[in-house]
């Protein structure tokens, strides 16, 4: 019993100084790291947020100008005027398009009579007879318009407006538009339903809105900041009520 209890003694004591020797051994606890500067890691993220801020500034510049311009028709001038509100305009765009589609594929304008300014006949009478010349025929067919987006409006005269106050529109609608040569094959545009692009160009007589010129939208309009921006509604005003014809005796 005795040689048992002084071989486990000798087991424990050995164990004891091995666990020793292997804990004095044992490599020490590394340094604790420098504390992380974060001042490189925020000027970095500042930077990239001013960049990120002025291509945006740039690259977004026609649905910032979109924006603007919706919040002071519906907030500013639609009150006072109801013509500009957001709504009135898209009537007036589904009454008028379609008469414009049918005049490009008819050429024949006549229904515009109250929508469009004598500079829009010209021209689009210049590019009939152009048309004509060539033997070309434009197939116009409107089937719905999708979008409106407001761009910008800008003073083109003298006023006081809402008189020569330019209403810049971008039109998406779903139509056929296309050119056609004299046999009949298709010389720009499409013969098939597709998404098409214009930019509209309204004018504002001081009593209502006025067609003046349409194209194709090639890209985006970048030049609304540069134009001339209609002033506050505060400097509006009607053009007088025209007198009453006097009677002749």
């Amino acid at each position: 019993m005795r040689a048992r209890r002084a071989a486990s003694a000798a087991v424990i004591g050995a164990l004891t100084l091995a666990v020793r020797a292997a804990w004095a051994q044992a490599p020490e606890d590394p340094p604790a790291p420098p504390p992380q500067d974060f001042l490189p890691i925020l000027l970095f993220w500042v930077g990239a947020v001013v960049v990120m801020a002025l291509v945006g500034r740039v690259v977004f510049r026609e649905q910032l100008n979109e924006r603007r311009t919706i919040r002071r028709l519906v907030n500013e001038l639609g009150p006072f005027f109801p013509e500009f509100d957001t709504d009135a305009l898209h009537t007036w765009i589904h009454r008028c398009a379609p008469h414009v589609f049918l005049g490009w594929r008819q050429r024949d304008l006549s229904s515009l009579a109250d929508f469009a300014t004598p500079h829009f006949f010209a021209t689009q009478a210049a590019a009939f007879e152009a048309a004509r010349s060539a033997g070309h025929a434009r197939d116009a067919r409107l089937e719905k318009v999708l979008k409106i987006h407001p761009l910008g409006l800008h003073m083109i005269g003298d006023g006081p407006p809402p008189a020569d106050v330019e209403l810049v529109l971008r039109l998406e609608l779903k139509a056929v538009d296309c050119v056609r040569s004299p046999t009949g094959a298709v010389i720009t545009g499409s013969a098939t339903t597709r998404q098409v692009q214009q930019i509209w160009t309204l004018r504002h007589d001081g009593r209502r809105w006025r067609l003046h010129h349409i194209e194709a939208a090639e890209g985006d309009v970048t030049d609304l900041a540069s134009r001339p921006q209609a002033p506050p509604v505060a400097f509006w005003k009607r053009p007088p009520d025209e007198p009453p014809p006097q009677e002749t005796l």
